[in-house]
């Protein structure tokens, strides 16, 4: 993060992605990160199993998070299922939720 607008911008989605997932993140949910590549906000979700209610509840939080942006945001999810150890985070990317293991 070069700049204080990148630095805005990062926060802004982090505050919003945590907002999205205000009452839906399950015992289930083991991680949630916050990337960005090019310009595409991608947001990963691990799971220990693949529930279908679970997977309802991402799309309800990818609905939310979408609805909170002022502009044309391109984003992606991702989710990622089973109980392996959870992925080293780099730089750039921001947990931002993760389940006690």
């Amino acid at each position: 993060m070069n700049t204080a607008a990148e630095l805005k911008a990062w926060n802004f989605q982090v505050l919003m992605l945590a907002q999205a997932l205000l009452g839906a993140v399950t015992p289930n949910f083991r991680m949630v990160v916050l990337s960005c590549e090019g310009d595409v906000w991608v947001i990963r979700f691990y799971l220990e199993k693949n529930i279908e209610d679970d997977i309802g509840e991402i799309e309800d939080i990818i609905c939310q998070y979408t609805a909170y942006q002022d502009s044309d945001l391109k984003c992606k999810s991702e989710i990622l299922v089973g109980n392996e150890d959870l992925p080293s985070l780099s730089e750039a990317d921001r947990a931002v939720y993760r389940r006690k293991e």
